[in-house]
């Protein structure tokens, strides 16, 4: 459920478009909400008008709640230790082991390969600063900006994302990587 709720949140680095976006759903409601209680006052429930206004009240009101679901579950700044990040990861059919001893086993799929800028296979993994984790394989050092990953919190649990923007407005609101419960 998480991760579809993921996908379905509105991201945008457009100037205002978080504002435009608000406006749009603030007038669906009030629309639906006109509808609806003008349909009641004038006793016409037989129309097809009402369902859709009710429909589409519905449909906006679910969906400003998982909205502020999802975001009152995010913490893009958490402070955790590095053998908090020990263990097995997974994004879909993409796998990455961190062990203790600074060692990984990297094992994604290519487009997130290609997004990291790494090789599959054995690399290294440490701790960057306070919110990132560096990936090293035989294609990429610890020097290179490749192979970066940020931790953020969701519901309490640790997730990586490849943080491979230069804006946070830029996140695409993917969960990323999620621990495999030990």
């Amino acid at each position: 459920m998480d991760e579809f709720i993921s996908i379905i949140q509105f991201h945008t680095a457009i100037p205002f478009g978080y504002l435009l976006f608000s406006l749009l759903w603030l007038s669906v409601v009030v629309w639906a909400l006109k509808n609806i209680v003008s349909t009641l006052w004038s006793r016409r429930l037989r129309g097809s008008k009402i369902y859709i206004a009710g429909c589409l009240l519905v449909v906006a009101v679910g969906y400003a709640y998982a909205s502020i679901r999802y975001s009152e579950n995010i913490n893009m700044n958490p402070f955790f230790k590095e053998s908090a990040l020990v263990g097995e990861w997974n994004c879909g059919s993409s796998k990455l082991v961190l062990k203790p001893d600074g060692i990984a086993t990297i094992n994604l799929s290519d487009s997130l390969l290609a997004r990291l800028g790494i090789d599959n296979g054995d690399g290294y993994w440490r701790k960057e600063g306070d919110f990132n984790l560096v990936l090293g394989s035989a294609a990429v050092n610890f020097d290179s900006k490749n192979g970066m990953l940020r931790v953020i919190q969701y519901a309490e649990k640790y997730r990586l994302i490849i943080e491979d923007y230069e804006d946070p407005d830029m996140w695409d609101g993917s969960l990323g990587f999620k621990q495999k419960n030990m």
